[in-house]
């Protein structure tokens, strides 16, 4: 700790003199996170560790928490995320990078404060526990059309067969797209990963700046289509709500309010698209290690939840988001001075033995209470509901079929240099396993 005193006589916390995250094994993406966890959570590991460009990582369950409950804690706004890049608007040749800064400013995770509370209730108005709660039958339908599609007894890519095209075309029929619109818009989130790398290279973020400007086209032209042809509640009804919405903008801390409902979908469905279809292969992946949870929910399938819950504690869409302390925060009895950046790291919070007994097991009947798989806070992630949802469609609706999914191949692709845990493909086969017609869920 730093001898620096600040006006309170709380001593600041010397993040500079903290052991690194490459101490701990940890360089993006699955295979490191998991080796990060074995180490850092061991009896002797560090509270805090320092990232890249002297960062302060936390990534204990009670910390993470703490923190995020505090508002000193801030989302990084569109000038911070992005610096320099906004004021090439007025420019008739873009740089690269400034589809996706153009793209994501529109999100309410660069929002603070008043704002993000107000864009977060639009949105939740549509896509809530609630209303999404109200489309478990539709996904549900989705799952199996796509399903019964598939041959049996082939190999497929459950990434690009089944995850990608099972949220594409949820979220496409809540926005009015066509199949083949809806589709390509997963496929093209798909292809902005890199914007997602730790340490991205100017080739890749140039493929993700193409795909954000094909993404947006798709998600943006088809909101605007269905709020001209009027019959869409979940596009009109947002629209409305956005329109009452009178923040100023404030690029540098408190945020952007987009100014049409497409820019406002486009913005907040990049993660719907992307972030949904890892927590859809993530289960799948997860039940692949534990075929004992599939038996229990052929049998049990109200439990189908839960055994979600579980997976993606075990095997999390995200590992970290960063954060910045706006204003000198005293936590614990030392200072965290104002422009801290944060690395709050949330899928290892899950695996925090302080938290949850015997961690690294898979335990049905875990109570779900505290669990960080999508942060946590005023910025807690608003999708988690969908997320949720589609990749519960998934599993009742192969219970519902009585299809076996089996590995087919490497199924642990994992995508390195990453703050999220993405496969880059899945194979699997599609079997039958013993009994006749369809097992009938509960309602």
């Amino acid at each position: 700790m730093s001898a620096d005193i600040v006006a309170d006589h709380s001593p600041v916390l010397d993040i500079d003199a903290l052991p690194t995250l490459e101490d701990y094994g940890y360089d993006g993406g699955r295979m490191a996170f998991r080796r990060f966890c074995a180490r850092a959570f061991k009896p002797d590991g560090p509270r805090f560790l320092r990232g890249d460009g002297g960062a302060l990582v936390v990534f204990r369950h009670a910390d993470l928490r703490a923190l995020a409950a505090r508002p000193e804690l801030s989302a990084l706004a569109p000038n911070q995320l992005f610096p320099g890049l906004l004021l090439a608007e007025a420019l008739e040749e873009k740089p690269v990078g400034f589809a996706i800064a153009n793209l994501i400013k529109n999100q309410l995770f660069g929002a603070n404060g008043v704002l993000n509370a107000t864009l977060r209730k639009v949105l939740l108005n549509q896509i809530g526990p609630k209303p999404t709660a109200a489309r478990a039958d539709a996904a549900r339908q989705i799952a199996g059309r796509i399903l019964e599609d598939l041959p049996l007894g082939e190999t497929v890519d459950l990434v690009e067969r089944i995850a990608e095209p099972l949220i594409g075309l949820y979220w496409g029929g809540l926005i009015g797209m066509t199949d083949e619109e809806a589709l390509s818009a997963a496929v093209q989130a798909r292809k902005m990963t890199p914007m997602l790398f730790l340490r991205p290279d100017g080739e890749g973020i140039g493929e993700a700046d193409a795909a954000a400007t094909a993404y947006r086209g798709l998600v943006e032209g088809a909101s605007q289509r269905a709020l001209d042809a009027g019959g869409c509640p979940f596009v009109s009804d947002m629209a409305r709500d956005l329109a009452m919405v009178d923040i100023a903008d404030d690029l540098d801390h408190g945020g952007y309010v987009p100014k049409t409902v497409g820019a406002f979908l486009a913005g907040n469905l990049f993660d719907g698209f992307h972030t949904a279809a890892l927590a859809i292969a993530n289960t799948i992946r997860t039940l692949i290690d534990n075929a004992e949870v599939m038996d229990r929910l052929r049998a049990e399938p109200e439990k189908a939840a839960a055994a979600v819950s579980e997976c993606l504690r075990l095997e999390p869409p995200v590992i970290h988001l960063n954060r910045v302390v706006s204003a000198d925060l005293e936590y614990d009895g030392r200072i965290i001075p104002a422009g801290t950046r944060v690395m709050m790291m949330w899928g290892a919070a899950n695996r925090d033995p302080e938290a949850f007994t015997d961690p690294e097991s898979f335990d049905l009947d875990r109570p779900q209470q505290g669990l960080t798989t999508f942060g946590g806070g005023a910025h807690i992630c608003p999708g988690r509901f969908v997320a949720g949802l589609v990749a519960r469609s998934l599993v009742e609706a192969l219970i519902e079929r009585r299809i076996e999914l089996r590995a087919a191949g490497d199924i642990d692709d994992w995508i390195g240099n990453h703050a999220m845990c993405q496969l880059r493909r899945l194979p699997l086969t599609l079997e039958r396993w013993p009994g006749q017609g369809r097992t009938v869920l509960p309602s």
